[in-house]
């Protein structure tokens, strides 16, 4: 765009043709005085789909589970202060998750600072939730800080933005010299730490990779954590931002780590003798507070420098691309048949049968009234088409889709990293299914996540999205009823409620409703809800007395992994 095309442009116009230029599709917000520059310039035009959210708070959540679903960024726009602050928490999940959002905040003019005019906030106060916090203090400043600001969070690692541009400037017009978009496109590895990794694995006889986020954000991840796995017969485990870049349906696939991780799969990365650590930042959800083992040495690949030495100590560390750095490790790995190695498919399919044999000791995939969380999960993923986009909210039932629903592709679950913060669920659904038109999409939600973000059944209803709730109900805050944190000698549930008639709920926002209580309920349910018009909510009520997965993993392991 040059500077003679620009010429009469306003700021909110520019901000427009700004964001067209980086491909963004979709805006999502919510309409308030100070952003109705911008508001009205994407009502005229067509290359930007406005998506309106009910609170400020859903709308980050859209857009990332828009980018988690396709890969394609969306940008959102908020009033100052409280539309700023409300969109904090999902500016921040999405930072912690490397996900590239451009936040612009209409903010207040840098003449009425101080002087206490509505909304107004110190804009430092956004420092520590996004990748940068650029505040355009000049008219002057606002091409250039736009495009800078649009090209850092396309900068791998990825994550989101925050542009504080005051209304009046997108009100105005622009006299501010032009700048373009070029974001960096950086491979660090070096050859010999390549090299000393191919050596290492080479020679290792009980080596396992543990696949991480950044092996979903590169798109060389998949190939490549496959190459590597065939070349060393090893197994596979993965974090929870790993689900889906390894099939779960391949017999090499151990498990999801974090607290729940069953104690067969605990025991095979207390055996290897190499960890190969794919896109990992070994944050404290994903490693049970870092009390899992990795192994007797490690090898961490991640495009991140900060991250490694952090929270393991690091044999080998590669700051690359994921992908590219897997796949030139597979290139230079030889294939070990014949060597005397661990037997990586017998050893996971043994330690995925022991814990499933573990659930049923426990009634867990029973068909009984009320169902177990991972008969339920089964359920549903055996219900609905592989290629369905499923999105998890926080809580129990998300800690149970870790190991007890299966995914097989990247882009088809959609869950928060380390930030876990409720409420992100039936948004990023809805930012999934925005992306994904073509795809079922299915959101897994506990009672008390959804009451974080209930009016976002209205969104899914305005828009007429064909997006499936599946509620998993048990009146309670159960993961923390059932804390061991907790004093409680006579194991009273204190966190739990009266549970509001979700059907009625679902249907006064515009939605279907249907209540299921049985295995083959549940199986009805999710067909007529994947064959209806529009958004559908499923309310399954959840034994509150289950055990919690975290001690459904603790039990007394049979596997000796030295034996495969």
């Amino acid at each position: 765009m040059s500077d003679e095309a620009a010429t009469g442009q306003r700021g909110g116009e520019y901000v427009y043709d700004a964001l067209v230029d980086a491909g963004v599709g979709t805006l999502v917000g919510l309409p308030g005085t100070q952003t109705l520059p911008l508001d009205q310039t994407v009502a005229r035009r067509d290359d930007i789909a406005y998506v309106m959210a009910r609170h400020e708070t859903a709308i980050p959540h859209i857009a990332w589970g828009y980018y988690e679903a396709s890969g394609d960024v969306a940008a959102t726009v908020t009033v100052p202060g409280p539309g700023d602050t409300n969109a904090a928490h999902g500016l921040k999940n999405a930072y912690d998750d490397n996900v590239p959002i451009i936040h612009i905040s209409a903010d207040a003019s840098p003449e009425e600072f101080g002087k206490h005019p509505i909304h107004e906030i110190d804009p430092g106060t956004f420092d520590n939730v996004v990748k940068a916090n650029i505040n355009v203090e000049k008219p002057s400043q606002l091409r250039a800080e736009v495009r800078r600001g649009i090209e850092i969070a396309l900068t791998p690692p990825f994550g989101p933005v925050r542009l504080g541009i005051p209304s009046e400037f997108l009100a105005s017009e622009v006299v501010s010299p032009d700048a373009s978009v070029s974001p960096e496109r950086v491979e660090y590895a070096t050859e010999t730490a390549r090299s000393a990794a191919v050596e290492l694995l080479a020679e290792s006889r009980r080596p396992v990779l543990y696949v991480g986020g950044g092996a979903r954000r590169s798109e060389a991840g998949p190939a490549a954590v496959a190459a590597v796995a065939d070349r060393l017969d090893s197994p596979v485990a993965v974090s929870v931002k790993g689900k889906g870049v390894f099939p779960e349906d391949d017999s090499r696939y151990l498990g999801s780590t974090g607290g729940d991780f069953p104690a067969g799969a605990r025991d095979v990365l207390e055996a290897a003798d190499v960890v190969l650590a794919i896109g990992c930042d070994f944050d404290g959800p994903n490693t049970a507070n870092w009390s899992l083992p990795m192994g007797d040495e490690l090898i961490h690949i991640n495009l991140d420098p900060t991250e490694i030495d952090v929270s393991y100590d690091t044999d080998i560390g590669i700051v690359g691309d994921a992908g590219r750095v897997c796949s030139a490790i597979a290139e230079n790995l030889e294939d070990r048949d014949g060597a005397e190695t661990w037997n990586g498919r017998q050893l996971a399919t043994a330690v995925r049968e022991e814990y499933r044999d573990e659930l049923r000791s426990r009634g867990l995939l029973e068909d009984s009234t009320p169902l177990g969380t991972p008969a339920i999960m089964r359920a549903v993923r055996e219900t609905i088409p592989d290629e369905t986009v499923v999105t998890t909210d926080i809580g129990a039932h998300r800690v149970w889709s870790r190991n007890s629903f299966p995914v097989y592709e990247r882009k088809k679950y959609v869950t928060a990293g380390s930030w876990a913060g409720m409420g992100v669920g039936l948004p990023s659904a809805i930012g999934a299914k925005l992306a994904r038109p073509e795809l079922p999409v299915v959101c897994l939600s506990g009672d008390g996540s959804l009451l974080m973000c209930t009016q976002e059944l209205h969104t899914a209803a305005e828009y007429d999205l064909d997006v499936t709730l599946v509620l998993f109900n048990d009146a309670d805050y159960g993961a923390i009823s059932k804390s061991s944190k907790l004093d409680d000698e006579a194991g009273n549930r204190r966190f739990s409620w009266s549970s509001p008639d979700w059907i009625s709920v679902a249907e006064g926002f515009g939605c279907r409703g249907r209540r299921a209580s049985t295995r083959a309920e549940v199986i009805d349910a999710v067909e007529w809800a994947l064959d209806a018009d529009g958004p559908t909510l499923i309310d399954i009520a959840v034994d509150p007395d289950e055990p919690t997965p975290y001690d459904a993993a603790e039990y007394e392991t049979d596997i000796d992994p030295t034996a495969y």
